[in-house]
């Protein structure tokens, strides 16, 4: 197992698990989100090959509309 931090929380995860594991995992539409590793914003077409590290600090923001 590893340790992330998700939006300041300690989880634990599988080695090698996906960034579109983890919304899976954390049941989070995925269009409804942005995603932040390590202050480094990852873009969705990559979020099936990125792979979780141990220490990693995860963002998620969701897309709010209004004016």
């Amino acid at each position: 197992m590893i340790e992330i931090n998700i939006n300041g929380e300690l989880q634990c995860l599988q080695p090698n698990t996906s960034l579109a594991q983890v919304l899976v995992l954390k049941q989070i539409e995925p269009r409804s989100v942005a995603l932040v590793v390590n202050q480094q914003i990852i873009p969705r077409s990559e979020w099936h090959q990125y792979q979780c590290q141990a220490n990693d600090q995860l963002e998620f923001f969701s897309a709010v509309a209004g004016g």
